[in-house]
């Protein structure tokens, strides 16, 4: 169990060239690294990013730049052997300048054994970290290599969340502990389901990596049989103001709402609106200052309806800062699991969908 607070730096590649980055996994291992992607690279690196996820028909073509990065901590995934073997029928296999990278446990799965026999470079994943907790693994520090955002910055922001919380003092650490209060009571009184909803569309992959992590760890039978678990809803302000904030208003309450807002002070935009704009004086607001009003006005509406919202601010998007908000949500997580008396480390249920995909598909 004590993968979930670990926070690994192992050496990685000193360069991984100048071509895109084909990442081939699924679940924990492609979650944490799009959304430390999207959220912190610059624009030409997130052009030159390319998840290889679900097996459905690409028409992707390997070139010779490219970097090549197979993830999968048992090393033993469908989706990403289905790659491995479409990827080693094309032509350009083979003709890259740097080797491919293999993500995966250091001992004798499958990933590591085709890694050691063709010289690839192996960095492993602690055999204690689940999947879905991978992001302070190679999961989630190589993509910020790669992307020249300082890895050991986010290592060390998440190292604070975790210090203030065993502690249980600080900002962070009083966050962790209130979250993991709200989270649980709420749960006894009806609230079973909670939006993440950043105003910031650059943490849209973030609520991915997040849904995955409350879904997978805290949907589950108690030992007496019950079910327990929260529904995990994806959101990014403003766009979903318009598309689900009228069922969070009007509907069952039995929906909570975490918030997350970023920065402040920042210099306005230029802006003319024509005289056709049915908003006097819009043109004396920036973007960041519209931003801000919208989700004041959203809290506002939704506390004033009765539903429980929770705000978290980050004063800035960087590395330590993302860090940080990623270790917190896994300690809320892991401390959840074990105020409702479930395993948040497990997943039975999927076992099960994997083994009868196998029939369908008649291989073992």
């Amino acid at each position: 169990m004590s993968g979930w607070r670990s926070v690994e730096g192992p050496a990685l590649p000193a360069s991984l060239g100048p071509g895109r980055l084909l990442w081939c996994g699924i679940g924990g291992s492609v979650l944490p690294a799009d959304a430390l992607v999207q959220a912190l690279a610059d624009a030409p690196f997130r052009l030159r990013w390319q998840p290889l996820a679900s097996p459905e028909p690409n028409d992707l073509r390997l070139e010779r730049e490219d970097q090549l990065v197979f993830a999968s901590k048992s090393g033993r995934t469908l989706e990403l052997w289905s790659w491995i073997g479409r990827l080693r029928a094309q032509e350009g296999w083979g003709r890259w300048h740097r080797a491919p990278i293999a993500i995966t446990q250091d001992d004798e799965n499958p990933l590591a054994q085709l890694a050691r026999a063709e010289g690839w470079t192996l960095l492993p994943i602690p055999v204690e970290v689940g999947g879905r907790y991978s992001a302070f693994t190679p999961i989630g520090t190589l993509p910020l290599h790669w992307a020249g955002r300082d890895a050991g910055r986010f290592l060390a922001g998440a190292r604070v969340v975790l210090a203030q919380t065993e502690q249980g003092r600080g900002p962070w650490g009083t966050r962790v502990w209130d979250m993991v209060g709200t989270l649980t009571k709420g749960y006894l009184s009806g609230v079973d389901q909670w939006v993440m909803m950043p105003y910031a569309t650059r943490l849209e992959t973030v609520g991915g990596w997040w849904v995955q992590l409350i879904a997978e760890s805290l949907g589950k039978q108690a030992k007496d049989g019950s079910r327990r678990g929260f529904t995990p809803i994806r959101a990014v302000g403003p766009q979903d103001q318009h598309a689900q904030l009228q069922r969070w208003l009007d509907g069952p309450r039995n929906v909570g709402v975490v918030m997350v807002t970023i920065g402040s002070g920042e210099a306005a935009e230029p802006s003319d609106p024509p005289v056709q704009c049915p908003f006097a004086g819009l043109g004396r607001r920036g973007g960041a200052e519209v931003v801000r009003a919208q989700a004041e006005g959203t809290r506002e509406a939704l506390e004033d309806a009765g539903v429980p919202v929770i705000h978290w601010h980050l004063e800035t998007l960087d590395e330590a800062s993302l860090g940080a908000f990623l270790m917190a949500w896994q300690l809320v997580v892991g401390l959840c699991g074990m105020a409702l008396e479930v395993d948040p480390f497990d997943q039975p249920a999927v076992e099960s969908g994997k083994r009868r995909t196998l029939l369908k598909l008649g291989i073992s």
